[in-house]
């Protein structure tokens, strides 16, 4: 029995959803990097103050991720246009 070819919503809709579950990974590097200089400075900055320390390293948290989330839709909107195009 021959396979039925998906229409282009059906692919677009698929590929969209897949690039926004397995995008955010790829982006986790660079957001990492930064979260990692973040903590680094808060552990420098507030090296006798504990609760100073806990509010920056929330802060820190709170930048990776809103870092993540944008270059994963960031990468998503790319490969979307790529779709798109094809």
């Amino acid at each position: 029995m021959p396979f039925a070819r998906p229409n282009k919503r059906t692919a677009f809709i698929l590929s969209t959803a897949l690039s926004l579950i397995l995008l955010p990974i790829s982006a986790q590097a660079s957001c990492s990097l930064k979260q990692t200089a973040c903590e680094a400075s808060c552990k420098v900055r507030y090296f006798d103050d504990s609760f100073g320390k806990m509010g920056c390293m929330t802060k820190c948290a709170a930048e990776r991720a809103a870092c993540s989330t944008k270059e994963g839709a960031s990468e998503a909107v790319e490969k979307t246009k790529d779709l798109m195009d094809d």
